[in-house]
């Protein structure tokens, strides 16, 4: 009776209420679409609004495109597609150079080491190597030119990009914005340019890019020169630039002198080509412009690093900044650097330097450093604070922003390689905490308690803090064992901490005296709801302290489900390669 009284609603009215329990658990947009054809037609606008393909093979993404293509046809739902996720996925070689001379190397291999050498078979490096042909990726170019209504691609590749794909986009989607994750544009000596990356690089529709940095105290590798390049205007919508710390065999190639003389020449041969009305090559190559860059991550920093940045790109233009700095970096920063449009910061405060002499060096007290650089941030509605953040850099920071924040994340550790006692978040401080943040929907927090005892007084406390958050809609606590510790520590250590952690792992789970982590979690959220906090989704999880960063491999999960979350669904969440997964 219901669904016939809906009929009679108009198109307009339908899709709202598809648009209301777009990713709501229970009742689905799935179930709504499944009532009738007048309920179809108006959850197709978000059924098939986003669409992720994972690229094994040659073969397997022609046969994912044409599933894809006839389900799209059969619902005429080709137009409702807003977002392209392609993610080459190749697990067996995930340290491999495509352009490397030996990548096709078959070396013997007995079979009991076989699991061990997988990357070593011929096989498996074919898998990777399929794709350098651009005949390869005719089936997603069949896609892209099937989705009309496209705005936004993301392609997870490295390089070899086909030159259909850059036709396609400049033809068919002049408007979309292009992402690209894992980027490498470096390779083996000997090895030429790939001038359809440069292209791809230089096309107007890329708007964020993400680098494999293999470096850590130099600026001078491929990956990060041509970014510096990018951002002086040679990109004209390039608008999110992100380095990722990679340790993989080629971390330690030497920088190829003639590299950038190549580069500038395929650079000037595209922009020819292309024909780009307005653009002066010769005031491209030399302007000294800086880049309008609104997002930067840098998570390995030195201070000629951070200058050549600074000199490329507007700082106080930026609205996102992820920062992994050391107390000798920081005040660099605070003097030169203004950041006056800073919405959301991501702080790594790390310590932990390579090399003979530490950064801070000279530095009186580590704790002003930080609480300085907060001090010329404006009010920021995104926050997040981790590694040895020190106690009066998390107090300033609460006082200072806490009235605008949104979204805040506290994640006091210390490096693998220090011996200090690292910082603690104690559930004192989270009544500190709710007093000051008062509109944050968003908790990222761990805490350290002497017991997991959900009726201890720490455990307690804690909760009832957090339940005064009014705001607070989502949860994501960590509880940190304060008596049951181990840390690395210099010198080798590790070995030990993992035999310490195989004794103690009981120890833990022994720690609840026969309560699960389930009901701990269950009791926490009790708690926090009983305080009148209208939390939305709680996801707990717990860590030992071994050897610094260690999660357990279970997260428990409690959220509200339904059109107004009159219910509680409870599930777990399984850890594999720092990600987490549910399984049934």
């Amino acid at each position: 009776m219901a669904a016939r009284i809906l009929d009679i609603l108009p198109a307009e009215t339908l899709i709202s209420i598809a648009g209301h329990l777009d990713g709501i658990a229970g009742p689905d947009l799935s179930s709504f679409s499944l009532t009738n054809k007048a309920f179809h037609a108006a959850a197709t606008c978000f059924l098939f609004r986003h669409i992720h393909i994972l690229v094994k093979h040659p073969r397997r993404l022609q046969r994912d495109v044409d599933s894809w293509l006839a389900v799209l046809g059969r619902t005429n739902s080709a137009r409702h597609v807003r977002r392209l996720r392609m993610t080459f996925l190749d697990k067996s070689l995930p340290h491999s150079d495509l352009y490397s001379p030996d990548r096709h190397m078959i070396l013997p291999v007995r079979k009991e080491n076989s699991f061990y050498f997988k990357h070593k078979s011929s096989e498996n490096r074919r898998l990777r190597d399929a794709f350098v042909d651009p005949e390869a990726w005719t089936p997603m170019i069949r896609l892209l030119e099937a989705l009309p209504g496209l705005t936004n691609m993301v392609i997870e590749h490295e390089s070899s990009f086909s030159p259909l794909l850059l036709e396609t986009i400049r033809t068919h989607h002049p408007s979309c914005r292009l992402e690209i994750n894992g980027f490498d544009l470096h390779c083996s000596e000997g090895a030429a340019i790939d001038a359809h990356d440069v292209a791809l690089l230089l096309a107007p529709q890329l708007h964020s890019i993400s680098i494999k940095e293999y470096y850590q105290t130099s600026i001078a590798h491929t990956n990060e020169s041509v970014m510096l390049h990018l951002i002086g205007g040679l990109s004209p919508n390039l608008k999110t630039v992100k380095l990722e710390p990679f340790f993989g065999g080629r971390h330690k190639r030497k920088y190829d002198a003639d590299f950038k003389n190549e580069l500038q020449a395929l650079i000037v041969q595209t922009l020819d080509h292309s024909l780009i009305p307005g653009k002066d090559l010769s005031k491209i190559l030399k302007s000294s412009e800086l880049g309008s860059l609104r997002s930067l991550t840098l998570q390995k920093t030195n201070p000629d690093r951070l200058m050549a940045w600074f000199k490329a790109t507007d700082f106080a233009a930026l609205r996102h900044l992820r920062l992994t700095a050391s107390p000798g970096e920081l005040p660099w920063l605070t003097t030169h650097a203004r950041f006056h449009q800073l919405e959301s910061l991501e702080l790594n405060y790390n310590e932990v330097i390579v090399g003979p002499r530490p950064a801070w060096e000279g530095v009186a007290n580590r704790g002003d450093v930080a609480v300085e650089f907060l001090a010329i941030m404006p009010a920021l509605t995104s926050l997040s604070l981790e590694g040895r953040v020190p106690s009066p850099a998390v107090q300033f920071a609460l006082s200072k922003f806490g009235g605008s924040l949104r979204k805040l994340s506290i994640r006091p550790s210390y490096g693998s390689h220090s011996m200090q006692e690292y910082p603690r978040i104690a559930p004192q401080d989270l009544c500190v905490l709710s007093e000051t943040c008062i509109c944050v929907r968003d908790l990222t927090v761990t805490i350290t308690v002497p017991t997991f005892q959900t009726s201890s007084p720490e455990m307690t406390e804690a909760c009832e803090s957090l339940g005064r958050m009014r705001s607070l809609r989502n949860l994501y606590l960590t509880l940190r064992h304060s008596e049951l510790e181990v840390r690395a520590g210099d010198g080798g250590c590790r070995r030990r901490a993992r035999a310490y952690q195989r004794k103690f792992e009981t120890t833990i789970d022994a720690d609840a005296a026969g309560v699960t982590p389930a009901e701990v979690a269950k009791s926490i959220w009790e708690t926090i709801c009983g305080q009148g906090c209208r939390l939305e989704l709680l996801q707990l999880d717990t860590i030992g302290d071994w050897g610094g960063t260690r999660k357990s491999d279970r997260v428990n999960q409690i959220r509200r489900v339904g059109a107004m979350g009159e219910g509680v669904v409870e599930t777990a969440l399984f850890r594999e390669n720092g990600k987490l997964f549910w399984r049934e």
